[in-house]
């Protein structure tokens, strides 16, 4: 409720000012800009995971991936198979994911195809050692040798 305007000394009540700050059209833009940049956030996601798919890669947003940080300096090239470990267990030979069983079948069909420069194993920062010892393992039983560990650049 809002108070009526007081009178001045000099009798001039009709020049009395009252200051309301009316917030509903700026609300209503933040509201707008908020659900613009919710859509347009959640669009590039899904773009980048079908770019990705496309090339026959899955990036490490799209697998929800949180390499840990290194200092690595080798790029991927088209010839590296890269194994995904996800948080929870799950593993990707480039975008087919895989068992642990058959990971190393896998990796022997795809050396069987020839072309492998390096398998590069991309594992979340949460994802247990012991797990990632054994992918190693599979890989070197498929008679890959040259393994790389991918980590993110510091910031």
């Amino acid at each position: 409720m809002q108070a009526a305007p007081q009178s001045s000394d000099n009798g001039d009540d009709e020049e009395a000012i009252f200051a309301d700050i009316n917030i509903t059209p700026l609300t209503d833009i933040f509201l707008v800009l908020l659900i613009i940049f919710m859509v347009v956030s959640s669009s590039m996601v899904e773009a980048e995971k079908a770019s990705s798919q496309s090339k026959g890669l899955q990036s490490e947003r799209a697998l929800q991936v949180q390499t840990p940080q290194g200092t690595g300096d080798s790029p991927l090239v088209p010839k590296d198979v890269v194994i995904s470990i996800l948080p929870d267990g799950t593993l990707f030979v480039d975008s087919d994911e895989v068992t642990m069983d058959s990971l190393a079948e896998k990796l022997g069909s795809i050396k069987a195809g020839g072309n492998i420069t390096r398998v590069v194993i991309r594992g979340d920062e949460a994802a247990t050692y012991d797990l990632i010892m054994k992918v190693i393992a599979r890989c070197r039983t498929a008679g890959l040798t040259d393994i790389a560990l991918a980590s993110r650049a510091a910031r």
